[in-house]
């Protein structure tokens, strides 16, 4: 996440970062105390926390001077918000001025929600999500509105604790068909054109995610992209921000999957998704090159690890490559253009690539670095490329390592560089020569260099990537059991350079993201990790 620098301590999120003193502008605005000068760095986010949560600050002259000359219609919404759940019905004439959430920080009592939807009928849905937060059955069948899934979501998140929630939930799951008008990723509600049939999809911003924080000293409020990296959902258009930091990003609170929701990384998803924490689910669907899954499962933006596995989803499965393929351009990551164009190659379509598509100035990170795993393409189509396209000798001679293609390998000629070197001894018994490396060092002898000191060949990102490709064990497997399936940072220290054209590889069965380990282990190894640690080594000794 853009801007933090922070550290879990005695089980508690600690920040890194210096706390903005008490009297610093964010910290006033968030606790509704006073208007800052300017807007800018987050400081419109501080007001409209304040604004929505101080029901004094909302009607003092200032704030009220501000909604009416803003032209930034955030400030009205939070405002009204505050009045509605303060009881009070506010003059609302034009839609821009219309909270979409009206269920946060508190709830109203139901009578007002009864007279904020008989003076605005367009509200109504709205009303039915606030009915589900606090338990108003009765008030919720008044509205006689369609059976909505994030209205359903909402309400079994609270029909636990409150019997009424519990009732609005089960009378949603009893209709035939369910229909999606409230939309939370962009705050917008389809009650002319809903959609049918809509199933619940962990697409809700419910009232405990709410609660996941960010202090203004942990915000990166120069990045315009900040609250997307930070959290999926904004209903209450603050940006999640408070005067504490709940959690190191949105994915730390969202990216653990409850244990007994584990068997849907390798069940068939039911019509009904039984729980709003998808994000891992995405990340196996990608990881996996699973369309049909991926594709019900995604939100807007990427979660974290999502790229990664996107990545790795495309090296290993020509149908995803594909589909990606079929997007429009100019919505593709340079990453995910260089992935389809190797699976492509490997399974020996070249109608993709041009001599000059892509360009190798312009759409230099669209050309891929890995292209013989985990397929190797036939010896005739490297030679191909290779006429095709010359910014890729390094690419096709280390291919001709992987498929001992010695005919076309002698062709080309290569110049020694570290990664042929280093793809051609590949766990070579030095008593065993083979073609490849008597070339190299042949040649690297008759141009006067070390063997041991060749430089890798650098001109383009593809490149690295083929210089991290060039080892036998590209995803390296791991003993260590964790204690849940859980999505983790990328780390600084990654147990194995990407391959696969990014710098965040995705390895659910590497060190720091044992997935794949943890699905195929029993209940009674799981039980074997004490609760004070997050993993285990297996095998450790010879008993185990």
């Amino acid at each position: 996440m853009p801007g933090i620098f922070s550290e879990w301590e005695s089980g508690e999120w600690r920040s890194r970062n210096r706390p903005y003193p008490d009297d610093h502008p964010s910290r006033v605005a968030i606790r509704g105390e006073r208007l800052p000068s300017c807007f800018e760095h987050g400081l419109d986010l501080c007001t409209i926390h304040g604004i929505r949560h101080h029901d004094a600050f909302a009607r003092s002259e200032a704030v009220a001077k501000l909604c009416e000359t803003s032209a930034d219609k955030r400030y009205a919404r939070a405002r009204n918000a505050r009045l509605i759940m303060s009881n009070e019905v506010p003059d609302m004439p034009t839609d821009d001025v219309k909270p979409y959430c009206i269920w946060y920080p508190d709830t109203a009592n139901e009578e007002t929600y009864r007279l904020l939807v008989k003076r605005y009928p367009d509200m109504a849905y709205s009303v039915g999500r606030a009915c589900a937060v606090a338990g108003y059955d009765g008030l919720y069948h008044e509205l006689d509105i369609l059976p909505e899934v994030s209205i359903a979501e909402e309400a079994r998140e609270s029909s636990a604790a409150n019997a009424g929630s519990k009732a609005i939930f089960e009378h949603i799951m009893k209709q035939p068909v369910c229909y999606a008008v409230l939309n939370d990723y962009t705050r917008s509600i389809h009650h002319q054109n809903p959609r049918s049939p809509a199933f619940m999809n962990g697409d809700t911003a419910v009232r405990s995610t709410l609660n996941v924080t960010i202090a203004p000293e942990d915000g990166s409020w120069r990045d315009v992209g900040f609250l997307d990296d930070w959290v999926p959902f904004d209903i209450a258009e603050d940006g999640h921000i408070a005067e504490v930091t709940t959690h190191a990003t949105w994915f730390e609170s969202q990216g653990t999957l409850p244990p007994e929701h584990v068997e849907l990384l390798y069940s068939p998803l039911p019509s009904h998704l039984p729980t709003i924490i998808k994000d891992p689910l995405i990340v196996m669907a990608a990881y996996e090159g699973n369309l049909d899954r991926y594709l019900r499962l995604r939100r807007p933006d990427w979660v974290m690890q999502e790229h990664g596995a996107i990545l790795r989803g495309i090296y290993h499965n020509t149908t995803f490559a594909k589909w990606w393929s079929l997007q429009p351009r100019e919505d593709l990551a340079g990453s995910i253009r260089a992935a389809i164009l190797a699976r492509f190659i490997m399974v020996n379509d070249l109608s993709h690539i041009t001599a000059t598509d892509p360009h190798p100035e312009d759409d230099f990170d669209e050309i891929p670095g890995m292209i013989w795993w985990p397929l190797i393409p036939a010896e005739r189509t490297l030679e191909v490329l290779a006429k095709r396209r010359p910014d890729m000798h390094l690419q096709v001679a280390m291919a001709c390592i992987a498929g001992n293609y010695k005919e076309l390998w002698d062709k080309l000629a290569p110049e020694p560089s570290r990664q042929l070197y280093e793809q051609a001894s590949l766990r070579r018994d030095p008593s065993v020569r083979n073609h490849f490396v008597d070339y190299l060092e042949r040649r690297t002898s008759e141009l006067g260099l070390d063997v041991k000191a060749l430089q890798e060949v650098n001109e383009l990102p593809a490149h690295d990537w083929c210089w991290n490709a060039a080892r036998l064990d590209k995803e390296p497997t791991s003993c260590w059991l964790p204690s849940k399936i859980s999505i983790t940072a990328a780390s600084d220290y990654p147990d194995t350079d990407n391959v696969y054209g990014s710098p965040d590889q995705t390895n659910l069965a590497g060190r720091d993201s044992n997935w794949e380990l943890y699905i195929c282990s029993s209940e009674e190894v799981r039980a074997k990790i004490p609760v004070s640690r997050s993993v285990i080594e297996l095998y450790g000794s010879d008993d185990e």
